[in-house]
C-alpha cells in the first residue's frame, strides 16, 4: 500500500481489529483502506488517455461520436459498479444512446507481473467470444489492449465491452419465485455449457492462426529472476492440481506466501497432495470461478439479464464447472460448522435440475463440494482466521467423518511428513466451532 509506513498495519494486527471490535480501531484501520484504495486508482486514472479511449471507441463503432467518462478515484472508491474487485470500469456513452464499458486492471500492490496481467486480460476477452456462441448471457466484447505496450495509444490496457440491462442479485433478499426463476435459467445455462466439452484443462486463449478460442495455460510460476513460465494447458486434472499444490509448496519454502505459518501450510498442502480426486482426463468444461450474487445481472422478477466478470474462468473436470454456485450456499454451515451439506437453495437447484431439467448428471455435480473445498484449502493463507476450518472441512469431506480436532491431525501429519527445515514450534491458532 502506498501509505505513510507509520500506517502500515500486519495482517494478523488487522484480524485482531476485528476481531476486537473496538470502534475507534477499525475507524482508523478503514481511513487507511481508503487511503491506499484512492492512492492505487489515481495511480491508474494517471495512465489512461481518454482522449485515444474515445476515438478508439468511435472507430469500432462506425465513427459514432461518444463521451468517456473516468469518475474521480474518491468517487469510483465506495462504487462498486466502477470498482468491483480487481477491477476499474469507465463508462463510453453514444449519439444513440449505447453504453460500453472500459475495464482496467488497478495497479495493487499484489497484482500479478505484467506477462501474466495481460494474459489475464486477453484470456477474458477469449472467454466473452467463446461465450458468444453459446446460450449464455454475456456482455458483447469488441476491443483488448496490453499494459505498457507501445501500440496502445490509451495507456493502460483495458477490455471494451457492452454495459448489460440490469442490477446485481441480491440472493438472500430474493423471494422464493424470484430464486425459482433464476434457478430454472441457471440450469439452462449449464446445460448451455455442457455442450461445448473442450479436451485440455486450462484458461482460454485466442489460437495464433485460426484467432478461435481454445485451452491455454491454467496459471504461471516465476523463477527467482522473475521470468515467467505457463503451466498447462493440461490433459489429466491430477497433474493440473498436483501442480498447483507443488508451487504452493515451492512459495512457502521461499517465504514468499503463508509467513505466519510455513509449517502448517505446507502439512495441509501435503495432505491435499495425498488425497487429491479420482484423475480426470476430460472432457473439461468452462468454469465461473466467482460466483457470487454481484456477478449475476438480474431484471426485478429476476430473469437472469447477464454473468459478469469472467476474468479467471478456467475449463475444469465436469463435477467442478457444475457445482452450485457460490450465492446459494450457506456460508455458516461452510465455515462455521465445517460441513458440506447442500444448503436448502442448492437442494432447490439440484431437483429443478434432475426433475424439471432431466439432468441427472449435471444434478449430481452441483450437489458436491469438493472442487471447492480443495481449491478452498489450496488458497486459503493461515493468517485467515478460517483457514482451519476451511481444512477441517475438506477433511470432513473427503474422509467421510464427522469429527475432527485440528492439534491432533497436525500431530499425525508431522510424523508423516515431517519439517523440512519450516518451524516445527508454528503453529495457527484454530478458531473453535460450537
Amino acid at each position: 500500500m502506498h501509505v505513510a509506513s507509520s500506517e502500515i498495519i500486519a495482517w494478523h494486527d488487522i484480524d485482531a481489529i476485528y476481531a476486537s471490535g473496538n470502534r475507534e480501531q477499525l475507524q482508523k484501520l478503514s481511513s487507511i483502506r481508503r487511503k491506499a484504495g484512492v492512492a492505487t486508482i489515481s495511480r491508474l486514472l494517471r495512465t489512461i488517455n481518454s482522449d485515444a479511449l474515445r476515438n478508439r471507441a468511435k472507430v469500432l463503432r462506425d465513427e459514432k461520436n461518444c463521451t468517456v467518462t473516468l469518475p474521480s478515484a474518491d468517487e469510483a472508491y465506495y462504487n462498486f459498479d466502477i470498482v468491483g474487485g480487481c477491477n476499474y470500469h469507465a463508462s463510453i456513452e453514444f449519439e444513440d444512446g449505447v453504453t460500453w464499458l472500459a475495464r482496467f486492471r488497478l495497479p495493487n500492490h499484489n497484482a500479478p507481473q505484467l506477462d501474466e496481467r495481460n494474459f489475464d486480460r486477453r484470456s477474458e476477452y477469449a472467454t466473452y467470444r467463446f461465450l458468444a456462441t453459446t446460450a449464455v448471457p454475456v456482455p458483447a466484447v469488441y476491443d483488448v489492449a496490453d499494459d505498457e505496450d507501445s501500440a496502445n495509444p490509451v495507456g493502460a490496457g483495458y477490455l471494451l465491452l457492452e454495459k448489460l440491462p440490469g442490477k446485481p442479485a441480491t440472493w438472500y433478499d430474493a423471494t422464493q419465485a424470484q430464486k425459482d426463476s433464476f434457478s430454472r435459467q441457471l440450469a439452462d445455462i449449464f446445460i448451455s455449457l455442457e455442450k461445448f466439452p473442450f479436451d485440455k484443462l486450462g484458461r482460454l486463449q485466442l489460437a495464433a492462426e485460426t484467432r478461435l478460442p481454445e485451452p491455454g495455460p491454467a496459471f504461471f510460476e516465476y523463477d527467482s529472476r522473475g521470468n515467467i513460465t505457463p503451466l498447462g494447458p493440461f490433459a489429466h486434472s491430477k497433474d493440473h492440481y498436483a501442480a498447483l499444490i507443488e508451487q504452493r509448496i515451492a512459495l512457502i519454502s521461499s517465504g514468499e506466501v503463508a509467513i505466519s505459518a510455513p509449517l502448517d501450510t505446507y502439512l495441509v498442502c501435503k495432505s491435499l497432495l495425498d488425497n487429491l480426486p479420482i484423475d480426470d482426463n476430460g472432457p473439461f468444461y468452462l468454469r465461473h470461478m466467482d460466483s457470487r450474487d454481484a456477478n449475476f445481472l438480474v431484471d426485478d422478477d429476476y430473469n437472469i439479464t447477464g454473468i459478469i466478470d469472467w476474468e479467471l474462468a478456467v475449463l475444469a473436470p465436469k463435477h467442478s464447472a457444475f457445482q452450485a454456485p457460490l450465492l446459494m450456499y450457506d456460508l455458516g454451515d461452510v465455515y462455521d460448522e465445517c460441513v458440506s451439506t447442500p444448503s436448502l437453495d442448492e437442494q432447490r437447484f439440484v431437483q429443478i435440475l434432475s426433475d424439471e431439467k432431466g439432468r441427472h448428471d449435471i444434478a449430481a455435480c452441483a450437489v458436491r463440494k469438493f472442487y471447492f473445498r480443495l481449491e478452498q484449502c489450496i488458497e486459503t493463507d493461515p493468517h485467515d482466521p478460517n483457514f482451519t476450518s476451511v481444512f477441517e472441512g475438506w477433511w470432513r469431506l473427503v474422509k467421510g467423518v464427522g469429527t475432527f480436532e485440528w492439534g491432533a491431525w497436525r500431530k499425525d501429519a508431522l510424523n508423516e511428513y515431517g519439517d523440512p527445515g519450516l518451524g516445527g514450534v508454528q503453529s495457527v491458532n484454530r478458531r473453535e466451532h460450537h
